[in-house]
């Protein structure tokens, strides 16, 4: 449930992952749940359909991520000690008994995310003559970027697994933000001095969200 002091009115959010309540910061909480009790039927089919729709792990994906728009191969192997190394197209996986392998190559593409989308944000940040006050990644479900009133940058570490054009468009994004807090055509127009085809790249960004997501 997320309230808000700007909202008027209680709404409903279906996503494939979960449903989220949209209410005024005063409203009751007994009229919350009659409202969301009166959209149980609504949110029962909205729900099935997003189910169906979401497009189920192929096994053999599970031997495999992404990394800079890259296909890595995980090759995983036992061993004493935890290490996670990259050769090539492969990613080294050296786990002890009873570690969980995809979780130490998921810790690896966050430490490169860190280092990795801070300096494309820098880089575009640069360009606009501005930077954020604030940096740090995020671990959001649905949101690749966000950028708040004091000048706080966030952006989605599972960004590290699209191409370096998707990075930039989503840093140049939300740096955009630092001049217009808003969607305005003026914010839009400072999207695209900063990154000319934002919007093809922002269509290929949605186009492969959904598989971004899975890890």
């Amino acid at each position: 449930m997320r309230r808000s002091r700007r909202r008027r009115t209680l709404g409903l959010t279906v996503t494939a992952r979960e449903v989220r309540i949209h209410a005024p910061s005063w409203t009751p909480r007994a009229e919350i749940e009659s409202y969301v009790r009166q959209q149980h039927d609504w949110l029962r089919r909205t729900w099935a359909r997003m189910q169906s729709s979401v497009a189920r792990p192929d096994p053999a994906s599970q031997n495999e991520l992404h990394y800079l728009g890259r296909r890595l191969r995980l090759d995983v192997r036992c061993s004493l000690f935890q290490e996670v190394r990259r050769c090539g197209d492969t990613l080294h996986v050296y786990v002890p008994p009873g570690a969980d392998p995809r979780a130490l190559a998921r810790d690896w593409l966050v430490s490169r995310a860190r280092r990795l989308l801070a300096w494309r944000l820098a880089r575009i940040a640069r360009a606009l003559g501005q930077a954020p006050s604030r940096f740090a990644l995020s671990d959001a479900q649905t949101q690749w970027g966000s950028c708040n009133r004091r000048g706080h940058i966030r952006l989605n570490w599972r960004l590290v697994q699209a191409p370096l054009a998707l990075i930039d468009y989503v840093a140049a994004h939300e740096l955009a933000h630092l001049v217009h807090l808003d969607h305005s055509p003026r914010f839009w127009a400072q999207v695209i001095a900063l990154c000319p085809d934002a919007l093809a790249r922002r269509a290929e960004l949605r186009r492969m969200g959904t598989a971004l997501f899975q890890i």
